[in-house]
């Protein structure tokens, strides 16, 4: 069987990538502790919809140990990037709930989109 050179070359650029944001993402000789952090954060919540914005903020925060441990600069993009993506995931999950009129589980009052710390279940 022969190769398709268009395949490999792109299959090459997936592992470069690949290689460059794990070394962001992860703690070398552990390349899933992003996925293995957030899910623990996750497990911290009930709802689906607050399970969805916690994860993709774990994985943003763990990416933020693991570069501010190290003394390399980032691969891809920078430590205020994180800083400001981590932010905005916030800010969406609080528009999210309450847009939704999602209640707090705490005190059954219509959520404070300044307010995020009430959204813990």
């Amino acid at each position: 069987m022969s190769e398709i050179p268009e395949v490999i070359n792109l299959l090459e650029k997936i592992k470069s990538i690949h290689r460059k944001k794990n070394e962001d993402y992860a703690a070398s000789g552990t390349p899933f502790e992003n996925f293995e952090r957030s899910s623990l954060i996750a497990s911290w919540f009930n709802q689906d919809c607050d399970k969805s914005f916690i994860i993709l903020i774990g994985v943003k925060l763990a990416r933020l140990a693991n570069l501010l441990s190290k003394k390399n600069e980032p691969n891809n993009e920078s430590i205020e990037d994180s800083f400001l993506d981590l932010c905005t995931y916030c800010i969406l999950w609080a528009a999210f709930r309450s847009k939704n009129g999602i209640r707090s589980i705490k005190n059954n009052e219509t959520p404070d989109p300044i307010n995020p710390r009430q959204f813990m279940d």
